[in-house]
């Protein structure tokens, strides 16, 4: 078993091997290979009620998190909702009847969060006066680059412009940002 203390030797937080168990622990550096004692605090498991979010559809699902962590808003974890894994971002925490912005993981009652690993993309494409709303689900590193060429349910289009979902705007030729943080993509036919 493999855990990380401070290392009397090398004067900083080192990878251990544990070779005795107890209080005080007996373990070796990795780096160094120095045997010492040292007390290990194996921090708790639990598991967080999660809200999972897919685009229209909510599961009740966990996160496990040690109880010595500190949560906040735009973390990104794995949740388990039945069979079923998926990599999402936290968009919400619950601490009894409040919503905070971070919270230490044994104060959180539910986390909200949203997949994050496969999203719906959404794009406007302008030609003239009229705008045609388009749809596609990828991947949620798909990255999108103003000045590019682009493709979003089926039509092909240059990216003028990217709101993200934090409300900022993306304008500058060869910017990119990833599909998860995109709101809406702008663009027009050439």
């Amino acid at each position: 078993m493999s855990i990380s203390v401070r290392c009397p030797v090398c004067r900083e937080e080192t990878d251990h091997e544990m070779i005795r168990d107890g209080a005080p622990a007996t373990v070796r550096c990795h780096d160094c290979g120095h045997t010492h004692r040292a007390i290990v605090i194996t921090p708790k498991v639990l598991a967080i009620r999660t809200i999972v979010s897919n685009e229209k559809e909510s599961s009740l699902g966990t996160i496990e998190l040690s109880d010595n962590e500190t949560v906040e808003v735009g973390n990104t974890f794995v949740a388990d909702v039945g069979d079923d894994i998926f990599g999402v971002e936290v968009t919400g925490i619950e601490v009894g009847q409040a919503r905070r912005e971070r919270a230490e993981t044994r104060d959180i009652t539910c986390l909200w969060t949203r997949v994050i690993d496969s999203v719906i993309v959404r794009a406007s494409l302008h030609k003239g006066a009229v705008t045609h709303p388009l749809y596609e689900q990828v991947e949620g590193e798909t990255a999108y680059t103003v000045g590019d060429i682009t493709s979003v349910g089926g039509r092909q289009f240059r990216v003028t412009h990217i709101k993200l979902r934090d409300g900022a705007v993306v304008r500058k030729p060869g910017s990119y940002a990833e599909a998860r943080f995109i709101k809406r993509i702008y663009g027009e036919r050439s």
